[in-house]
């Protein structure tokens, strides 16, 4: 088994992305969109052994211990296309972002070939990640993972798209899946949402314009086009 060469830290922040073997599409509808952003949700959790809070019920007055858990990530971005994925991820725990991605990983895939019939591998192997670091590193990669789809030409309103932008510009209507902490320290390094408007469509813009473009430790080149 081939040893991943970067290595998680607890309290940083990374760029993920995996797509479809052999290009393949991962989201045939929004159904198989909608299951995968619930698993995001769902599939976010760390239990803590040995640890236990009390609460009170309110009902009876009687005092009851409840497991205590956390999440494994904090989730800051995220654009799902039709044939790939890109996630923004603080890791909260040790092995959170791994473990996170292979929970997510297993459970979509298994949904994915009963539906459609089919078996083996959706994935191109392991998920590839970069760490995030320097001067505007996180607003300018979250700009590159809320706008992706813009890069691909896709329309977010008739195709298979789903975009934390939304969220970010506080538009969004359905669920919310991004720390609402990390939203807020993302804008406020540009200044107000207004201004992370504008900054996001001068980035996209750069981007757009400069294929060759390598943004701190992020190399575009190695992204997904």
């Amino acid at each position: 088994m081939a040893i991943r060469k970067i290595q998680f830290v607890e309290g940083e922040y990374y760029h993920v992305f995996n797509r479809g073997v052999d290009k393949r599409n991962i989201f045939e509808s929004t159904d198989d969109l909608s299951y995968f952003f619930s698993r995001i949700i769902d599939l976010n959790y760390a239990d803590i052994p040995g640890k236990f809070r009390i609460s009170r019920s309110r009902k009876n007055g009687i005092s009851v211990n409840e497991s205590e858990s956390g999440e494994l990530v904090s989730i800051v971005a995220y654009c799902l296309l039709p044939n790939h994925f890109h996630l923004v991820l603080k890791q909260e725990v040790d092995g959170g972002i791994s473990k996170f991605m292979q929970k997510l990983g297993t459970s979509y895939t298994m949904y994915f070939n009963q539906k459609y019939k089919r078996s083996g591998s959706l994935f191109q192997g392991k998920f590839k990640a970069n760490m995030i670091s320097g001067e505007f590193g996180l607003p300018v990669l979250s700009v590159y993972v809320n706008l992706n789809y813009i890069h691909h030409r896709i329309n977010p309103k008739s195709d298979l798209v789903k975009s934390s932008i939304y969220e970010y510009l506080d538009k969004e209507l359905g669920k919310s899946v991004c720390n609402k902490e990390e939203i807020s320290g993302v804008i406020s390094e540009i200044g107000t949402v207004e201004e992370y408007e504008y900054f996001s469509k001068n980035t996209s813009k750069a981007f757009g314009e400069n294929k060759d473009l390598v943004i701190k430790d992020i190399d575009l080149d190695r992204v997904f086009e």
